[in-house]
């Protein structure tokens, strides 16, 4: 939004590049709790491995969206 609170004609494209940027956070998030996770567990199988790496996407998948319900809740009020 510019100074006078219109939209400006970039706003849009500074949203998108928000949500690229948490995203690529996101994942970096992600690669390093599953990492640290497995180093846990060293002698972890493969389907161990699958099973820690989908329980954090869950998580973080999970955490994202209360954070998001709990945002949206609050604007409404």
């Amino acid at each position: 939004m510019s100074a006078q609170g219109d939209p400006g004609p970039d706003d849009g494209r500074v949203g998108q590049l928000r949500w690229l940027i948490r995203a690529g956070v996101a994942a970096i998030a992600l690669y390093l709790i599953a990492d640290g996770l497995i180093g846990i567990w060293p002698d972890a199988g493969p389907t161990a491995r699958v099973v820690i790496v989908v329980a954090v996407v869950l998580g973080v998948v999970a955490a994202g969206v209360g954070a998001l319900y709990i945002v949206r809740r609050d604007r409404s009020e």
